[in-house]
């Protein structure tokens, strides 16, 4: 006998709170540029409005702070983590500031009950982008006045595209002028939808991957700005939602199996991403290291995607840095951010990964830094 699919009104999202709605739209970039509206609702300001955001980060959060006519404001980040400088924040806030944006990187929250702190004090909109954590935690002790999910191509919800705004029930009046006017888009799940998703499956594997990735004009693996433009809401079928949340808790997570086979490296200098207590084993994307240094990162990535590994740099540099970013910041030296950028090596975790891969990963690894280098050392000193 089939399962009986849920729907609207059997399904519960797992952020479903009484404090929150939710309202989907064609894009995670579409939801955190209606969340920034929201926050100009929320505070009026007499100049342009500014949005604190992390200076290293994914370059559609540019383009959703822009949509909106504001101004994005960067901050550096504490060290050996991707998570804002709370100090730093209270510095960057100024009269014009209307939102503190709390990034979640590869499954590791943000620090959320500090920044709602800052927030609070200066009247302002925290907004939690969970793109890439799920479930989002802002929801669990409402602290985050709106929350952002991403559905798109390598998500930990990948339906192939969409995303969600989930914000505070006291905000509906806000919610309203933002969303009216706003045309809907419906997600279907029909023959074309499904071609994608069988195509995209096939590419992730490790050969189609190794040679598509080799094609220049697909630009696969770059970090590249685009505007965000024709923002729409979204009918997401509730079946289409709860199968791709069910897939997500269903999926086999390896992050617990990387530190167990990496753990040896770390005498050479090699550091796990700091989490402050939180479990960064909720990480289903890619698993996250830090190099002793930039040139050990390169060597790293070289020789690892020799092996067929693929491993990434994610972004490949701060903000100010990135192409298309040019002119849009009034600072552009984050040593911290800039350091963190440098260092950071990602690990595959998708299904294709095995125990045996990790192994191979980790016995490269070990003979590139423990044995073939003095224990700690940087190979370009």
């Amino acid at each position: 006998m089939p399962r009986p699919q849920p729907t609207e009104k059997t399904f519960r999202y797992p952020w479903a709170t009484n404090d929150y709605r939710t309202e989907f739209l064609e894009s995670g970039t579409h939801a955190l540029s209606l969340a920034i509206a929201m926050a100009i609702e929320n505070k009026q300001v007499s100049s342009v409005p500014e949005v604190i955001l992390p200076a290293y980060g994914c370059p559609d959060l540019v383009a959703a702070v822009l949509a909106q006519g504001a101004k994005p404001v960067l901050v550096d980040l504490l060290p050996d983590t991707a998570q804002l400088d709370d100090a730093q924040v209270r510095h960057a806030i100024s009269p014009a500031c209307v939102a503190v944006i709390a990034v979640g990187f590869l499954g590791i929250p943000e620090r959320l009950d500090v920044l709602s702190e800052i927030c609070r004090q200066h009247d302002i909109f925290l907004i939690e982008d969970a793109a890439q954590c799920f479930p989002p935690s802002g929801s669990n002790a409402a602290l985050a006045d709106a929350i952002v999910l991403s559905f798109g191509r390598g998500k930990p919800i990948n339906l192939m595209g969409g995303g969600a705004l989930i914000y505070r029930n006291d905000l509906q009046q806000h919610a309203k002028k933002v969303f009216d006017g706003v045309p809907f888009v419906h997600r279907s799940v029909g023959f074309v939808w499904k071609i994608k998703r069988l195509l995209f499956n096939w590419m992730m594997g490790r050969t189609p991957y190794w040679f598509v990735e080799k094609v220049p004009f697909l630009h696969i693996g770059e970090t590249r700005f685009q505007e965000c433009r024709g923002i729409r809401r979204a009918v997401m079928p509730a079946g289409l939602v709860a199968a791709g949340i069910r897939e997500f808790y269903w999926r086999p997570c390896v992050s617990e199996e990387y530190r167990k086979a990496l753990s040896d490296l770390r005498g050479s200098g090699w550091r796990f991403l700091k989490s402050d207590g939180m479990d960064p084993r909720r990480s289903k994307l890619r698993f996250a290291v830090l190099a002793p240094s930039s040139a050990v990162r390169e060597e790293a990535e070289l020789v690892l995607n020799r092996a067929g590994v693929g491993v990434s740099n994610f972004y490949g540099g701060i903000l100010p840095e990135l192409d298309g970013m040019e002119g849009l910041f009034d600072h552009k030296n984050f040593p911290v951010a800039k350091d963190f950028s440098s260092r950071l090596l990602t690990l595959p975790c998708h299904e294709d990964v095995r125990q045996s891969d990790i192994h191979k990963i980790a016995r490269i690894m070990k003979e590139l830094y423990l044995v073939e280098w003095p224990r700690g050392a940087d190979r370009a000193s």
